[in-house]
Protein backbone atom coordinates (compact mmCIF):
# COMPACT_ATOMS: atom_id res chain seq x y z
CA UNK A 1 0.00 0.00 0.00
CA UNK A 2 1.18 3.50 -0.65
CA UNK A 3 1.23 5.30 1.97
CA UNK A 4 2.79 8.58 0.35
CA UNK A 5 6.09 8.23 2.11
CA UNK A 6 9.75 8.05 0.01
CA UNK A 7 11.43 5.41 0.79
CA UNK A 8 14.71 5.80 2.97
CA UNK A 9 17.92 4.87 0.53
CA UNK A 10 19.82 2.26 1.59
CA UNK A 11 23.08 2.64 3.52
CA UNK A 12 25.28 2.28 0.22
CA UNK A 13 23.48 4.56 -1.65
CA UNK A 14 23.83 7.09 1.34
CA UNK A 15 27.60 6.79 0.60
CA UNK A 16 27.51 6.73 -2.42
CA UNK A 17 25.73 9.87 -3.18
CA UNK A 18 27.87 12.05 -1.35
CA UNK A 19 30.77 10.30 -2.70
CA UNK A 20 30.12 11.13 -6.40
CA UNK A 21 29.80 14.43 -5.57
CA UNK A 22 33.13 14.60 -3.43
CA UNK A 23 34.61 13.08 -6.44
CA UNK A 24 33.48 15.14 -9.31
CA UNK A 25 34.05 18.35 -7.32
CA UNK A 26 37.40 17.11 -6.17
CA UNK A 27 37.85 16.04 -10.15
CA UNK A 28 37.40 19.85 -11.08
CA UNK A 29 39.78 21.19 -8.61
CA UNK A 30 43.02 18.27 -9.09
CA UNK A 31 42.19 17.86 -12.45
CA UNK A 32 43.06 21.45 -13.38
CA UNK A 33 46.85 20.90 -12.85
CA UNK A 34 48.89 20.86 -15.32
CA UNK A 35 51.18 18.21 -13.79
CA UNK A 36 50.37 15.64 -11.41
CA UNK A 37 53.80 14.80 -9.71
CA UNK A 38 53.85 11.16 -7.64
CA UNK A 39 56.91 10.26 -5.93
CA UNK A 40 58.42 7.02 -5.60
CA UNK A 41 61.52 5.23 -4.04
CA UNK A 42 63.18 3.37 -6.43
CA UNK A 43 61.83 -0.13 -5.97
CA UNK A 44 62.82 -1.70 -8.93
CA UNK A 45 60.88 -5.73 -10.31
CA UNK A 46 63.43 -6.01 -12.72
CA UNK A 47 63.51 -4.97 -16.03
CA UNK A 48 60.78 -3.49 -18.18
CA UNK A 49 60.32 -2.81 -22.04
CA UNK A 50 62.99 -0.62 -23.43
CA UNK A 51 62.68 2.79 -22.01
CA UNK A 52 60.42 1.85 -19.00
CA UNK A 53 60.89 1.20 -15.76
CA UNK A 54 59.14 -1.75 -13.56
CA UNK A 55 58.47 -0.46 -10.03
CA UNK A 56 56.60 -1.55 -7.62
CA UNK A 57 53.83 1.56 -7.75
CA UNK A 58 53.67 0.75 -11.71
CA UNK A 59 50.37 -0.86 -11.88
CA UNK A 60 48.89 1.88 -9.31
CA UNK A 61 50.45 4.80 -11.20
CA UNK A 62 49.03 3.65 -14.39
CA UNK A 63 45.57 3.25 -12.64
CA UNK A 64 45.90 6.98 -11.23
CA UNK A 65 47.17 8.46 -14.28
CA UNK A 66 44.26 6.24 -16.49
CA UNK A 67 41.52 6.89 -14.53
CA UNK A 68 41.85 10.29 -12.90
CA UNK A 69 40.47 12.48 -15.87
CA UNK A 70 41.03 16.05 -16.95
CA UNK A 71 43.86 17.36 -18.62
CA UNK A 72 46.41 17.03 -16.51
CA UNK A 73 49.54 15.18 -17.32
CA UNK A 74 50.99 12.99 -14.68
CA UNK A 75 54.92 12.01 -14.26
CA UNK A 76 56.67 9.22 -11.81
CA UNK A 77 59.31 10.84 -9.87
CA UNK A 78 62.16 8.35 -8.18
CA UNK A 79 63.22 10.33 -5.31
CA UNK A 80 64.45 8.68 -1.86
CA UNK A 81 63.18 9.33 1.22
CA UNK A 82 64.61 12.43 2.24
CA UNK A 83 64.10 14.38 -0.98
CA UNK A 84 60.51 12.97 -1.12
CA UNK A 85 59.83 14.10 2.34
CA UNK A 86 61.38 16.96 2.14
CA UNK A 87 59.05 17.89 -0.78
CA UNK A 88 55.98 17.38 1.10
CA UNK A 89 56.93 19.26 4.35
CA UNK A 90 57.64 22.06 2.11
CA UNK A 91 53.97 21.82 0.71
CA UNK A 92 55.05 20.98 -2.80
CA UNK A 93 52.19 20.11 -5.27
CA UNK A 94 53.20 16.23 -5.11
CA UNK A 95 52.42 12.70 -3.45
CA UNK A 96 54.34 9.91 -1.95
CA UNK A 97 52.50 6.66 -3.35
CA UNK A 98 54.21 4.31 -1.29
CA UNK A 99 54.61 5.65 2.52
CA UNK A 100 54.46 4.47 6.30
CA UNK A 101 51.41 6.13 8.30
CA UNK A 102 53.32 7.67 11.00
CA UNK A 103 52.34 10.04 13.99
CA UNK A 104 55.04 12.01 13.12
CA UNK A 105 54.50 12.28 9.39
CA UNK A 106 50.80 12.56 10.23
CA UNK A 107 51.66 16.20 11.08
CA UNK A 108 53.11 17.02 7.78
CA UNK A 109 50.87 15.48 5.59
CA UNK A 110 47.69 14.12 4.62
CA UNK A 111 47.47 10.04 4.10
CA UNK A 112 45.01 7.76 2.19
CA UNK A 113 45.58 4.69 3.48
CA UNK A 114 46.75 1.26 1.34
CA UNK A 115 48.03 -0.96 2.21
CA UNK A 116 48.58 -3.41 5.35
CA UNK A 117 52.29 -3.83 5.82
CA UNK A 118 54.35 -7.41 7.56
CA UNK A 119 56.88 -6.12 10.21
CA UNK A 120 60.33 -4.90 9.66
CA UNK A 121 62.91 -7.90 10.14
CA UNK A 122 66.52 -7.58 10.36
CA UNK A 123 68.46 -8.85 7.52
CA UNK A 124 72.03 -10.34 7.86
CA UNK A 125 74.12 -12.74 6.25
CA UNK A 126 73.32 -16.60 7.01
CA UNK A 127 77.03 -16.65 8.93
CA UNK A 128 76.25 -13.66 11.14
CA UNK A 129 72.92 -15.11 13.00
CA UNK A 130 75.29 -16.97 15.54
CA UNK A 131 76.59 -13.61 16.17
CA UNK A 132 72.79 -11.93 16.71
CA UNK A 133 71.37 -11.47 20.26
CA UNK A 134 68.30 -13.90 19.96
CA UNK A 135 65.97 -15.04 22.19
CA UNK A 136 64.65 -18.52 22.61
CA UNK A 137 62.39 -17.75 19.91
CA UNK A 138 64.82 -16.64 17.83
CA UNK A 139 64.25 -12.98 17.35
CA UNK A 140 66.87 -10.49 17.95
CA UNK A 141 67.00 -8.16 20.64
CA UNK A 142 67.83 -4.94 18.65
CA UNK A 143 68.24 -2.49 21.61
CA UNK A 144 71.44 -4.91 22.76
CA UNK A 145 72.29 -5.70 18.65
CA UNK A 146 72.53 -1.84 18.24
CA UNK A 147 74.82 -1.45 21.64
CA UNK A 148 77.25 -4.16 19.88
CA UNK A 149 80.00 -2.22 18.31
CA UNK A 150 81.61 -5.30 16.50
CA UNK A 151 78.86 -5.07 14.20
CA UNK A 152 78.24 -2.55 11.83
CA UNK A 153 74.28 -1.66 10.99
CA UNK A 154 73.08 0.45 8.33
CA UNK A 155 69.55 2.40 7.76
CA UNK A 156 68.18 4.94 5.10
CA UNK A 157 68.10 8.17 6.49
CA UNK A 158 64.19 9.61 5.95
CA UNK A 159 63.26 6.31 5.92
CA UNK A 160 60.19 5.28 8.52
CA UNK A 161 60.65 2.21 10.44
CA UNK A 162 57.50 2.58 11.72
CA UNK A 163 56.50 4.30 14.83
CA UNK A 164 58.63 1.74 17.82
CA UNK A 165 61.56 1.60 15.60
CA UNK A 166 61.87 5.52 14.77
CA UNK A 167 62.01 6.11 18.18
CA UNK A 168 64.21 3.39 19.07
CA UNK A 169 66.81 4.45 15.83
CA UNK A 170 66.04 8.43 17.17
CA UNK A 171 67.54 7.34 20.31
CA UNK A 172 70.22 6.52 19.13
CA UNK A 173 71.42 9.33 16.57
CA UNK A 174 75.05 10.70 17.22
CA UNK A 175 76.09 6.82 18.00
CA UNK A 176 78.00 4.64 15.81
CA UNK A 177 75.53 2.32 15.21
CA UNK A 178 73.70 2.11 13.11
CA UNK A 179 75.31 4.23 10.06
CA UNK A 180 72.73 6.35 8.36
CA UNK A 181 73.01 6.55 4.40
CA UNK A 182 71.24 8.47 2.06
CA UNK A 183 71.04 6.04 -1.32
CA UNK A 184 69.04 6.91 -4.21
CA UNK A 185 66.65 3.76 -3.66
CA UNK A 186 64.53 2.71 -1.35
CA UNK A 187 67.61 0.76 0.80
CA UNK A 188 68.42 -1.85 -1.58
CA UNK A 189 71.54 -0.52 -2.38
CA UNK A 190 72.61 -1.42 1.47
CA UNK A 191 72.06 -5.06 0.69
CA UNK A 192 74.61 -4.83 -1.78
CA UNK A 193 76.60 -2.99 0.22
CA UNK A 194 76.33 -6.59 2.48
CA UNK A 195 77.48 -8.78 -0.16
CA UNK A 196 80.89 -6.50 -0.21
CA UNK A 197 81.21 -6.65 3.40
CA UNK A 198 80.47 -3.44 4.35
CA UNK A 199 77.52 -3.87 6.80
CA UNK A 200 76.73 -6.47 8.44
CA UNK A 201 73.05 -5.96 8.72
CA UNK A 202 70.24 -3.95 7.62
CA UNK A 203 66.61 -3.55 8.46
CA UNK A 204 63.82 -4.46 6.14
CA UNK A 205 61.07 -5.94 5.02
CA UNK A 206 60.43 -9.85 4.19
CA UNK A 207 59.09 -9.30 0.73
CA UNK A 208 61.64 -6.71 -0.27
CA UNK A 209 63.96 -9.33 -0.29
CA UNK A 210 62.54 -11.74 -1.67
CA UNK A 211 62.02 -9.82 -4.44
CA UNK A 212 65.50 -8.54 -4.33
CA UNK A 213 66.80 -12.02 -4.68
CA UNK A 214 64.44 -12.76 -7.65
CA UNK A 215 67.14 -10.59 -9.56
CA UNK A 216 70.37 -10.83 -7.98
CA UNK A 217 71.04 -14.90 -7.19
CA UNK A 218 74.02 -13.17 -4.82
CA UNK A 219 71.56 -12.33 -2.31
CA UNK A 220 70.40 -15.94 -1.51
CA UNK A 221 73.14 -15.94 1.32
CA UNK A 222 70.55 -13.09 2.88
CA UNK A 223 68.29 -14.50 5.26
CA UNK A 224 65.74 -11.86 7.35
CA UNK A 225 65.12 -12.50 11.08
CA UNK A 226 62.62 -11.08 13.54
CA UNK A 227 62.77 -8.12 15.77
CA UNK A 228 62.12 -8.76 19.67
CA UNK A 229 58.79 -6.82 20.45
CA UNK A 230 58.36 -5.57 16.82
CA UNK A 231 55.81 -7.61 15.48
CA UNK A 232 53.10 -5.43 14.63
CA UNK A 233 52.03 -4.70 10.91
CA UNK A 234 51.91 -0.79 9.86
CA UNK A 235 49.86 0.79 7.57
CA UNK A 236 51.22 2.41 4.81
CA UNK A 237 49.60 4.74 1.85
CA UNK A 238 49.92 8.24 0.00
CA UNK A 239 50.65 10.87 1.41
CA UNK A 240 49.92 14.59 0.06
CA UNK A 241 51.18 17.25 1.77
CA UNK A 242 49.06 18.84 4.52
CA UNK A 243 48.11 22.07 2.32
CA UNK A 244 44.47 22.59 0.59
CA UNK A 245 45.61 21.55 -2.51
CA UNK A 246 46.94 17.89 -0.49
CA UNK A 247 43.71 18.07 0.26
CA UNK A 248 41.51 18.33 -2.70
CA UNK A 249 43.73 15.10 -3.71
CA UNK A 250 43.53 12.31 -0.80
CA UNK A 251 39.71 12.75 -1.50
CA UNK A 252 39.96 12.04 -5.28
CA UNK A 253 42.05 9.60 -4.28
CA UNK A 254 40.38 7.87 -2.35
CA UNK A 255 36.76 7.85 -4.39
CA UNK A 256 39.29 5.97 -7.37
CA UNK A 257 40.42 3.44 -5.16
CA UNK A 258 37.31 2.88 -3.47
CA UNK A 259 36.63 0.92 -6.79
CA UNK A 260 36.80 -2.91 -7.64
CA UNK A 261 39.60 -1.13 -10.49
CA UNK A 262 41.32 0.59 -7.97
CA UNK A 263 41.67 -1.68 -5.45
CA UNK A 264 42.69 -4.56 -7.75
CA UNK A 265 45.46 -1.50 -8.56
CA UNK A 266 46.67 -1.36 -4.84
CA UNK A 267 46.98 -5.35 -4.58
CA UNK A 268 48.76 -5.25 -8.15
CA UNK A 269 51.11 -2.60 -6.73
CA UNK A 270 52.10 -4.42 -3.89
CA UNK A 271 52.09 -8.04 -4.91
CA UNK A 272 54.34 -9.37 -1.56
CA UNK A 273 56.43 -11.95 -2.57
CA UNK A 274 56.55 -12.95 1.07
CA UNK A 275 58.48 -16.44 2.37
CA UNK A 276 55.94 -19.09 2.95
CA UNK A 277 56.69 -18.67 6.69
CA UNK A 278 55.29 -14.99 6.80
CA UNK A 279 52.42 -15.44 4.15
CA UNK A 280 50.98 -18.29 6.63
CA UNK A 281 51.25 -15.85 9.86
CA UNK A 282 50.46 -12.61 7.89
CA UNK A 283 48.35 -13.74 4.26
CA UNK A 284 44.97 -13.46 6.19
CA UNK A 285 45.08 -10.58 8.19
CA UNK A 286 46.27 -8.70 4.71
CA UNK A 287 43.44 -10.05 2.95
CA UNK A 288 40.88 -9.31 5.58
CA UNK A 289 42.63 -5.41 5.03
CA UNK A 290 41.37 -5.58 1.43
CA UNK A 291 38.01 -6.72 2.19
CA UNK A 292 37.16 -3.79 4.32
CA UNK A 293 39.54 -1.32 2.31
CA UNK A 294 36.92 0.17 -0.45
CA UNK A 295 34.23 0.95 2.76
CA UNK A 296 37.38 3.00 4.39
CA UNK A 297 38.08 4.31 1.30
CA UNK A 298 34.48 5.95 0.72
CA UNK A 299 34.54 7.60 4.11
CA UNK A 300 37.84 9.35 3.33
CA UNK A 301 36.59 10.29 -0.06
CA UNK A 302 33.60 12.30 2.09
CA UNK A 303 36.00 13.81 4.84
Amino acid sequence: MDNGRVPMPSRRLALAVPLLLTFRASAQDAGAEATMTWLAADVSMGAGNPGQERTVVGPLFEHLSSSWGGAARHRLVIANAKRSWGMLRAGENACHLMALHTPEREAMAYFVDTHLVPPLQLIVRAATLPRLPRNAAGEVDIWRLLRRTELQGAVVEGRSYGPALDQLLAQRAGSSQPKSYTPADFGHRLLEMMLLGRVDYIIDYDFALQQRKAMMPALQDLTPVPLMGHDEMLVSGIACPRTPWGARVVRRLAALLATPAGVQALKASFDLELSPQARARYGARIAAYYEQLPEALRRRAID
